[in-house]
């Protein structure tokens, strides 16, 4: 819980959780170190639940919490979600993901989201099947429309970020080459997490020039971004892209409106939050 930031937990609480974490309790040594290894980490959903069932009682007993680690659940755990949002995935992890809602004959949403101090970025994949509705005007919709151009989440984590481009960016998007960096990182570094920063800025500096980034690595301060990679949640920030990812999968599941087709990028420091298509093109 002290990794991944809650507006659920005051001042006070988080203060317990990180006293407990450095040992601050009474007792000896050899006490403090059998409390430690009977203590089981607490989930950011376990610890968030009661608070949820308080502020809306109609959720008690209705929240079903998977714990186990994602590699050892079977496809068909996915496949039975209208909508998945997820966050700290790697690259292998999300695509086995929506490998595993593909298989569906309807539409199902996978959104692939992190955010990492005053920043977000989230992939949308709403299902090659999916169709939806636009507002038209007061009360009035569209007739039946697919999302186009529509790219699985597969071919977008795919797609080599050098040649990325939009109409407003004549370089790569910072945000978005900073969540792919975070990917890879976390997927092929795991057991680096936690260590000197330089073992960061090394990997960093690294996978930057594999992807013919040099571009965009002149504008990005590895050094400070070394310490956000470890623990890059800020709670206010969550908050905000999570609302916008939230009206998405509203108007996913009732196929009113139309969706952002298929990368968000969220920068904290003005407040923007802006649709960026990711083309396929190689």
């Amino acid at each position: 819980v002290r990794e991944m930031p809650c507006s659920f937990f005051n001042a006070e609480e988080m203060e317990k959780a990180m006293s407990s974490e450095n040992g601050d309790e009474e007792g000896g040594e050899a006490e403090h170190e059998a409390k430690k290894a009977k203590r089981t980490p607490a989930t950011v959903a376990s610890a968030i639940e009661p608070k949820l069932e308080e502020l809306n009682p109609l959720l008690s007993g209705r929240n079903s919490i998977e714990e186990r680690p994602i590699a050892t659940l079977p496809d068909d755990f996915f496949a039975q979600f209208d909508a998945i949002v997820s966050s700290r995935l790697t690259i292998a992890e999300a695509k086995r993901v929506s490998r595993s809602l593909q298989k569906a004959k309807e539409g199902k949403l996978l959104i692939v989201t992190d955010t990492f101090g005053f920043d977000g970025c989230a992939h949308l994949d709403f299902g090659n099947s999916h169709s939806y509705r636009r507002e038209v005007g007061k009360d009035k919709l569209s007739d039946l429309l697919k999302i186009e151009p529509y790219i699985p989440m597969g071919d977008m984590l795919d797609v080599p970020l050098a040649g990325v481009k939009g109409r407003w960016d004549k370089v790569t998007p910072r945000i978005l080459v900073l969540q792919r960096l975070l990917m890879d990182y976390w997927g092929q570094n795991k057991s680096c997490q936690g260590k000197q920063k330089e073992e960061f800025v090394k990997f960093a500096k690294g996978w930057l020039s594999s992807n013919k980034l040099s571009n965009v690595s002149d504008s990005l301060d590895l050094a400070h971004f070394a310490h956000i990679a470890q623990h890059p949640e800020v709670s206010p920030v969550c908050a905000v892209l999570g609302g916008m990812l939230g009206n998405e999968v509203i108007k996913a599941l009732t196929g009113k409106g139309e969706p952002a087709n298929n990368v968000m990028l969220f920068n904290g420091l003005d407040g923007g939050c802006r649709s960026f298509l990711l083309t396929g093109k190689k």
